[in-house]
């Protein structure tokens, strides 16, 4: 076993499940650096069409509630 650095914390033998873990997320890192971006990329994408579809719905609805709100409060501070 090597002597561990002065410093460095103390690496413990590994037992199967973690090895397997271990051995996991290194497949995880050797992924493509820009796949998450994209992956990213995509939700973000995904997210904002939803809203974009919601507004277009409810717009005008939202819009009207607004409306009223705005006449109301106008009409109580008179």
């Amino acid at each position: 076993m090597q002597k561990p650095i002065r410093g460095s914390i103390k690496v413990l033998p590994a037992g199967p499940l973690l090895a397997r873990l271990r051995r996991w997320s290194g497949h995880l890192r050797s992924g493509s650096p820009g796949q998450g971006m994209v992956e990213y990329a995509l939700i973000l994408m995904l997210v904002a069409m939803v809203v974009i579809v919601i507004l277009g719905v409810l717009g005008g609805h939202v819009t009207d509630m607004y409306s009223n709100i705005s006449n109301g409060v106008s009409r109580a501070s008179s």
